[in-house]
């Protein structure tokens, strides 16, 4: 029970969301009966892994402060009847659950096997008045089954770049919706309130990892990864002021092309470097992506992205080191027991899923 009060205590310093409810739920769930890993990061406000797939995917409960400010957000009353999109191992549900109480109830949907199984095995064995359900969707713009109509609050735990449109149909007028909108590298914290119409709050700019597990998972590199990569860092780098026209409009360029490449090309597993392994990055020199392309095998060598990598490379190697700065991911942890915080705002939180 010390660790759990020193790390609320520790978050309320920060400023971070913190209501009687909220701190009564963080108090009595644990977040050991949701995860098997060693929970130590979680009590030093860090996401926790729950479950990883066997071709590498991780899922994770959130870091505790992204947790609270989730809590927060969702302005939870008794009897609520809640859905989440995304798992976050069931602890979630707990908690909400704890708060709505006997007459409210939460839903939980995901697109995976396994994480639908872990939280269903986890919920089954947590005491609670609260009615919980659990629902496998075939994908995420599928409307999962037997849902319970109207729903009140939604809340989306991965990162989308749009809402499926059957998550708004599903709420009810003075409903809302919060999610995690936008790209792999950043997202918006939207509150999307219904009110006859729809009606948008933006709640602080986050990280989230998506929601279906299978999209954590290692895959080769294609076309179109890389365009996103270049993208979200023209989209950050503009706002920045960092590049001027010319690169800006080149990115741009480059990144339309990659995306006009035909779908059916096959992947390409690494990228070329300047060491003895031309299969792999050297992550203490960020040139090594363009460098030497007459040293990759032929058969990569002639394909169509290396081309348009090559023929880009002298104007993109030198950006290519201010574009991994903008899109390094720096964590805020108020709750850890070494945290300072003096950088740590209301509504701007950051959450890392490894």
């Amino acid at each position: 029970m010390s660790e759990i009060s020193d790390l609320l205590a520790r978050l309320e310093a920060a400023d971070v969301p913190m209501s009687p409810a909220i701190r009564d739920a963080m108090l009595s769930v644990g977040v050991e009966s949701f995860s098997d890993y060693d929970p130590t990061p979680f009590y030093h406000d860090r996401p926790l892994v729950f479950t990883e797939t066997d071709e590498g995917g991780i899922k994770t409960i959130s870091a505790p402060h992204m947790i609270c400010t989730l809590l927060h957000h969702l302005e939870l009353d008794e009897g609520d009847e809640v859905l989440l999109l995304g798992a976050k191992g069931g602890y979630l549900a707990a908690l909400i659950g704890h708060i709505v109480g006997p007459d409210g109830g939460v839903t939980v949907v995901d697109p995976n096997r396994q994480v639908i199984d872990h939280v269903r095995t986890h919920l089954r064995d947590f005491e609670s008045e609260a009615t919980f359900h659990t629902r496998k969707m075939r994908q995420i713009n599928h409307t999962p089954p037997n849902l319970p109509s109207p729903l009140n609050r939604v809340l989306v735990t991965g990162s989308l770049t749009e809402l499926p449109p059957w998550v708004e149909t599903r709420v009810a007028d003075g409903g809302f919706i919060i999610a995690p909108l936008g790209g792999r590298i950043s997202q918006r914290l939207i509150k999307r309130e219904k009110q006859g119409d729809l009606f948008d709050t933006d709640l602080g700019g986050v990280l989230f990892g998506p929601v279906d597990i299978c999209e954590t998972e290692a895959e080769p590199t294609d076309s179109r990864e890389l365009a996103g990569l270049f993208e979200d860092a023209l989209e950050i780098g503009t706002e920045l002021g960092v590049f001027d026209t010319d690169e800006a409009d080149s990115l741009r360029a480059l990144a339309a092309e990659l995306r006009q490449l035909p779908e059916n090309l096959p992947p390409v597993a690494l990228v070329a470097d300047v060491d003895d392994d031309p299969w792999s990055v050297d992550d203490e020199d960020p040139n090594d992506i363009f460098i030497h392309f007459d040293e990759v095998a032929e058969e990569l060598s002639e394909h169509p992205l290396f081309d348009l990598l090559a023929d880009a490379s002298e104007w993109l190697t030198p950006l290519w080191p201010t574009m991994m700065a903008l899109l390094e991911t720096k964590m805020q942890h108020p709750g850890a027991p070494d945290a300072t915080f003096e950088d740590f705002g209301f509504g701007h939180h950051e959450d890392l899923i490894p």
